[in-house]
């Protein structure tokens, strides 16, 4: 039998399944943030705790990684407000960078090169005659259009890369381009010289879902947990509060409960 300090708190059981419910109809939660939020949220309204340590309760719900750290520190150091550029506008290599966007000219055609042989062609024997190759496609098969002749784009390994700043947004829009086409992005980045100095702060993408369900005095939390470089947003803490062009604003704002 429990003992009376171990018994679950039932007073606030309505209050806790609404805040439940709200938590799995954010669709901007992915699966550890919302493990997260459910656990504040047991913590606050139902586990037996002391007034005032809801998060360390959380905390020890979440329990500790396979290392011994507490998953607790990453996942509210990963629910810092801040944004996130775009994967394409990381410092990757040639062979790993997107195409070049630069126009193409001409239309590509795949040319194969043959293999070259330390003998002279005359004097290679095959040892039996290759049979004619048989390729099985129905009746109504269209042979797919290359991606660099449909967006009319050159495709190369890039090695320049220009950033466009979204004057609406701050987001990162990263541009790539081969050696050949370096003339074709130095006047693009010259094209977006202005408009990325007048670009706003970005917008953030990423976490801001612990003040939306909670409020508690995040922006402390938020520093103990972030790395060293995290700053809050001009925007807010909460994700509810940001801007978002894109998409319409919710209907219903969920109700925020009390953490700390």
């Amino acid at each position: 039998m429990s003992a009376p300090d171990e018994l679950p708190r039932l007073d606030q059981a309505t209050e806790h399944a609404e805040t439940v419910h709200s938590i799995f109809s954010d669709r901007r939660a992915a699966p550890p943030a919302r493990e997260l939020l459910l656990a504040v949220a047991y913590s606050l309204a139902i586990a037996p705790s002391e007034p005032g340590r809801v998060l360390n309760t959380a905390a020890r719900v979440l329990g500790r990684t396979a290392t011994g750290r507490p998953r607790f520190d990453a996942l509210v150091a990963d629910d810092a407000p801040r944004y996130e550029p775009p994967r394409a506008a990381g410092n990757w290599s040639p062979g790993q960078a997107p195409g070049c966007q630069a126009p193409r000219l001409r239309p590509y055609v795949y040319r194969p090169r043959p293999a070259a042989s330390p003998l002279d062609d005359e004097a290679v024997v095959p040892l039996r005659p290759l049979p004619e190759p048989v390729v099985h496609v129905g009746p109504g098969y269209v042979p797919p259009v290359d991606v660099r002749n449909e967006r009319g784009i050159c495709g190369a390994h890039s090695h320049h890369q220009v950033q466009e700043l979204d004057p609406r947004t701050g987001w990162t829009i990263p541009h790539w381009f081969c050696k050949r086409h370096v003339e074709h992005a130095e006047r693009v980045a010259e094209q977006v010289r202005e408009q990325n100095a007048a670009a706003p702060e970005p917008i953030p993408n990423r976490g801001g879902l612990l003040p939306a369900h909670f409020s508690a005095p995040w922006e402390e939390v938020y520093r103990r947990y972030a790395p060293a470089s995290w700053e809050p947003p001009a925007y807010g803490l909460s994700a509810d509060d940001w801007p978002d062009p894109g998409n319409p604003p919710p209907a219903l704002t969920p109700r925020r409960l009390r953490a700390v």
